[in-house]
């Protein structure tokens, strides 16, 4: 089990917070680290590759009912 840190921006960091806060399904396991105004990142617990792993978790948010209207950017740190 491969453990990422992956950085969140976005303007509406709550939403981020609201939806990955103890999140798990099949292929990762997510907690929030660190918050703050526009910034969070996430502690992945995951199988998949680190190119893999910020694609799933970007592909997971933007399906999401928040993801669809907010603008965000996602990235390893």
């Amino acid at each position: 089990m491969n453990q990422y840190t992956i950085q969140f921006l976005c303007g509406q960091i709550n939403y981020v917070r609201a939806f990955f806060e103890n999140y798990q399904d099949d292929y990762i396991t997510a907690r929030i680290k660190v918050i703050n105004k526009i910034k969070a990142d996430l502690v992945v617990d995951t199988t998949l590759s680190p190119e893999l792993a910020i694609c799933y978790v970007e592909k997971t948010f933007q399906q999401s009912k928040y993801g669809c209207a907010l603008h965000f950017n996602v990235s390893m740190k």
